[in-house]
């Protein structure tokens, strides 16, 4: 049995009541490999863009002995799918907003018949975020976790209907807001304080950039009525 590590004993945590699970860039297969040795899934498939990568996740699925469970396959993120792959969930996790979106995007057709994401963006989680709203899969759930220094928000989303966010919810999570936990307001705090630096150093150049000071000016406000 592997033990994972926080960040992705979060992620494992959100994979429920699915067979099957494609992981898209799954470094060294940990997420599927703990989730068929618990058997929370059946089967799984683990996917890397290149080959470097996919040869050390097919080196530890063969010696947790789960070749037979867990395929391996290369390719563009959920363009690995084959028609006749039968995903019920896809995990995205440890990369940037954007790049999860654009995963999603180039995944269109594959995700027509996936009715479950869990996606972990590094930055940009408001885009993610958007993203699932206007694409038919409504959030249910959030977390935030701190390892080491870092700190990340891991969200789960199921297909069903296009679910209306308003900014807040967007940038701060719907659920991670109102649960309000002692991570998400160090996040925020710290983040408040950056903004703050930040519209002090504006306020003291040379040449005065007002929409720049707008701008930070209404994140610490937003910030602000968060915390």
């Amino acid at each position: 049995m592997i033990k994972l590590s926080r960040r992705l004993q979060a992620i494992a945590d959100l994979v429920t009541g699915v067979d099957s699970m494609i992981d898209v860039g799954s470094d060294h297969a940990f997420v599927p490999i703990y989730l068929v040795q618990q058997q929370k899934v059946q089967t799984a498939i683990a996917s890397e863009v290149s080959s470097g990568p996919l040869n050390i996740s097919k080196k530890d699925i063969h010696q947790e002995h789960l070749d037979s469970q867990i395929k391996t396959r290369l390719g563009d993120g959920l363009t690995a799918l084959k028609t006749d792959d039968q995903v019920d969930l896809a995990v995205v996790a440890g990369m940037g907003g954007q790049l999860i979106t654009d995963i999603l995007k180039k995944g269109q057709v594959q995700l027509q018949t996936i009715d479950q994401l869990v996606l972990e963006p590094n930055n940009d989680e408001a885009c993610v975020r958007k993203w699932l709203t206007t694409h038919q899969y409504q959030i249910t759930q959030e977390k935030i976790i701190l390892e080491g220094k870092h700190i990340y928000e891991i969200i789960a989303a199921k297909r069903g209907r296009n679910e209306q966010l308003t900014n807040e919810q967007l940038i701060f999570g719907p659920k991670l807001m109102l649960e309000k936990n002692a991570v998400f307001m160090q996040k925020w705090q710290w983040q408040l304080t950056r903004n703050q630096q930040m519209l002090q150093q504006l306020q003291q150049a040379k040449i005065l950039d007002q929409t720049k000071i707008a701008a930070v000016n209404e994140r610490i406000k937003l910030i602000e009525g968060i915390l």
